[in-house]
């Protein structure tokens, strides 16, 4: 009975400890603008809806060919913990607290 114990104890643990793992390499979601885009360096430039503009890799070039984005854009992007782009969602009004000022 208490090595019964010991193993369930022991495999729980494990359990959590994996669900943790787990979580904290899950993706950030940002919404906001696409500045621009560049196809041979697979790269998104963004401007997130606080006005912080970032140049990010994409995770795999055919993201920019699946989702069609281009400047202007109104985009949500997940971004893995490397701070590459895995996912583009393109969203069709404005976020929330944008800016109303021009992308440049």
């Amino acid at each position: 009975m208490k090595k019964t114990w010991i193993e369930f104890a022991t495999i729980s643990l494990l359990w959590t400890t994996l669900a943790l793992v787990h979580n904290s390499e899950a993706a950030t979601t940002f919404s906001g603008a696409i500045v621009g885009t560049d196809q041979a360096q697979r790269t998104i430039t963004f401007q997130t809806i606080d006005g912080q503009t970032w140049a990010l890799a994409v995770s795999d070039s055919t993201l920019l060919k699946q989702e069609q984005v281009a400047k202007g854009d109104w985009v949500r992007i997940e971004v893995d913990v490397s701070g590459e782009i895995t996912k583009i969602t393109k969203i069709f009004e404005p976020p929330s607290s944008v800016r109303t000022d021009p992308i440049p």
